[in-house]
């Protein structure tokens, strides 16, 4: 039996109403079309090197004993990543498959569709891939990447304008396949490992919910900047509700309840709890929401601390402004804007349109919650782009012996 160079890992679509299915799903038709150009492309990359067995797409043989002797022997795992992936149990015993096997393999994700970072149950890098120095690159045009990283290989390929978008990106994917075979070892003659994936552990069951850090910064019913009313204020900083929606919920529950439907595990803080990982005095553990009152900021001595914290380079903290919607906010509305203007000068103008609007002033509850979601995400992606991503799912003791989702040398 010959060696696969990759295994192509997806998660299928379920079958629709009145289709029957014999527990052996055929693979769906688009992704079946990406393994044939993949295949096309490593062959034709690696020239005679090629075997007649060059990859494996996991499909009618779904956790059979063939797809379990390719998971095992591949050089290179390809995950065909959509928000399904993460769910699919299969899927995720083939995950921790690979990154426990005793033989390094590789991991190459390719991006299917969108998956936002909270969905994500272990960290990956979903950028396309560029193979290791000293390879040159396959040329990809730039808004290429742009579509790809936006709509994944799904969106390029219902692009007609610039179908070789998508060829880019396939061949591109392919390249780093071969690079990947051509340093990998063989595998032992007989080798056994694992022989069935029903007994091999979910590895995105078995994964922790993101953590996300949420600040306020307010101030409360005995500390009220001089002049304003106590209508929207409580004992503390987090019992703040500034708008009249009829909740009765003070503002940072129920982001935290939003951030817990989003797959996080939020943890709420006063800006004096938070102000020493902000400013770089304690370590950040987690992505943080600073939730920021402006009538604060008619305090010089808080308007001083959010400029210290603003000139810090801190974009794993997001920053969301709500207004108040009582008649006394509405009415010092532009005194209000000059005060966060010259508390976050370097924030809002180096920031991003929605980043700069969130800043500036989200005047109603429905609004906030988008943003909130999408500003969650972004500093949850900040934070994971600090760090050196890894797979949860690999063993401690043998670190450096596992193939990383995040690997310098490997990376996708």
């Amino acid at each position: 039996m010959h060696t696969p160079w990759f295994f192509v890992s997806y998660a299928p679509t379920p079958p629709s109403a009145g289709e029957t299915d014999d527990g052996r799903p055929e693979a769906d038709k688009s992704v079946r079309e990406f393994y044939e150009d993949l295949l096309g492309e490593v062959r034709e990359l690696s020239g005679t090197l090629a075997p007649r067995s060059v990859g494996h797409l996991d499909a009618a043989d779904r956790g059979g004993a063939r797809s379990v002797r390719a998971l095992h022997d591949c050089h290179v795992f390809v995950p065909v990543i959509t928000r399904r992936y993460f769910t699919d149990v299969y899927c995720g015993r083939q995950w921790h498959a690979l990154t426990h096997r005793a033989r390094r393999g590789t991991l190459v994700p390719a991006l299917w569709t969108p998956v936002p970072t909270t969905a994500r149950p272990v960290p990956v890098d979903l950028t396309l891939p560029v193979p290791a120095p000293p390879a040159e690159p396959v040329p990809v045009d730039g808004e290429a990447l742009k579509d790809y990283a936006k709509g994944g290989l799904y969106g390029l390929r219902a692009d007609t304008e610039h179908p070789e978008y998508y060829d880019q990106c396939v061949r591109r994917i392919a390249q780093r396949v071969v690079q990947a075979v051509r340093r990998a070892p063989e595998p032992r003659p007989n080798s056994v490992e694992f022989t069935d994936l029903d007994d091999i552990p979910d590895a995105f069951a078995a994964s922790s919910w993101h953590p996300l850090g949420i600040a306020v910064l307010a101030p409360d019913m005995n500390h009220l900047p001089p002049g304003r009313r106590d209508t929207k204020y409580g004992r503390g900083p987090r019992d703040w509700q500034p708008y009249s929606d009829g909740y009765g919920t003070p503002l940072a529950e129920r982001t935290a309840e939003l951030a817990r439907n989003l797959g996080f595990a939020p943890e709420i803080r006063t800006y004096d709890q938070a102000e020493p990982v902000f400013l770089g005095h304690r370590e950040t553990r987690s992505p943080w929401v600073l939730i920021l009152d402006p009538w604060i900021l008619r305090d010089p001595t808080a308007l001083e601390r959010v400029r210290a914290f603003d000139s810090c380079d801190l974009p794993w903290v997001s920053v969301l402004t709500p207004i108040a919607d009582d008649p006394q906010t509405r009415q010092a509305a532009d005194d209000l804007d000059r005060l966060l203007r010259a508390a976050l000068p370097r924030r809002l103008s180096s920031s991003r349109p929605i980043q700069r609007g969130a800043m500036l002033g989200i005047d109603n509850s429905e609004t906030f919650n988008a943003r909130f979601m999408e500003l969650a995400d972004s500093a949850a992606q900040q934070y994971l782009n600090r760090v050196p991503l890894r797979s949860t799912t690999t063993r401690p003791s043998a670190s450096a012996e596992r193939p990383h989702a995040g690997d310098q040398e490997d990376r996708p």
